[in-house]
């Protein structure tokens, strides 16, 4: 196992160990918001396995796009149920030492997103760094449980607090809601793909590949986003002159400093004609 597969590995064993623990403490604590929670520690986790078979696996494969698709819905109709649920429920204040869970969890997940960033830093790796910034939501959401928490059991003194849990439950259910909807959409995105409009880094390219003499005019080019990684498309006119085998070798040394110059450009796709 290599350190960038540790890296998600231990994200992907974080998360469900988050997850587990805030369904678990909610139930035994009676916190429908810190149940939501766990689910949208789950929507999260979701999202970054979806952006790993973006890039691990083709844009073409009907497996793929039937799992990515089944998990948008599946946490969309989750979010859907706990706000029914969470509205039409009696209310009931939570347990107080569900705030030690919920301080616990804040900080884990903190701890975690920071060492994804850092991984990702390091590694120079764009879907790590994608997902420790993914994890901030869930940072956040943990924040708003742990300060309804807080309402819920000063309900004694401020009566409307009482509502404080019930009310949680339904923001965190919408964090879970927008999670499926982003998983769905970046289906859909890595599926028919969406053109990149940063004419600034298009001239750049074009001005770089200008510099080969073996180059007479880049007659296209183009860049698409697929879920969080790129492609790039091109067309070149080499010299007629120019031998197959020498064009081939021309091609892969442009593939690989494009790659070397812009990480989030995954895929290179060069078409070459002579005149």
């Amino acid at each position: 196992m290599n350190k960038l597969t540790y890296t998600i590995f231990m994200s992907i064993m974080g998360n469900t160990f988050l997850s587990i623990m805030k369904i678990v403490a909610g139930l035994l604590g009676r916190s429908m918001s810190m149940i939501a929670d766990g689910f949208h520690t789950f929507a999260d986790q979701s999202l970054e396995l979806v952006s790993m078979s973006n890039t691990r696996f083709s844009k073409s494969s009907i497996l793929k796009r039937f799992i990515n698709f089944f998990l948008g819905i599946l946490i969309l109709v989750l979010g859907l149920m706990f706000i029914y649920i969470s509205s039409s429920r009696e209310v009931v204040i939570p347990k107080f030492w569900l705030l030690g869970v919920s301080l616990f969890t804040i900080l884990f997940k903190y701890v975690l997103s920071t060492y994804l960033m850092e991984k990702g830093m390091l590694y120079k790796n764009t879907l790590l760094v994608n997902n420790a910034r993914q994890s901030d939501a869930d940072v956040l959401s943990s924040v708003i449980v742990f300060l309804g928490l807080i309402l819920a059991n000063f309900s004694d003194k401020v009566e409307y607090f009482i509502y404080a849990d019930k009310v949680i439950a339904i923001i965190v259910s919408l964090f879970v809601i927008y999670e499926g909807f982003v998983i769905i959409t970046r289906e859909l995105v890595d599926m028919f793909g969406v053109d990149v409009d940063n004419i600034e880094k298009l001239e750049e390219i074009r001005k770089y590949l200008e510099t080969y003499r073996t180059v007479i005019e880049v007659r296209s080019i183009k860049i698409q986003k697929y879920g969080p990684y790129e492609e790039l498309r091109t067309t070149i006119v080499f010299d007629h002159n120019l031998s197959l085998k020498m064009a081939n070798e021309v091609v892969k040394y442009m593939e690989l400093n494009l790659k070397n110059r812009y990480k989030d450009i995954e895929r290179i796709n060069i078409k070459v004609i002579t005149e």
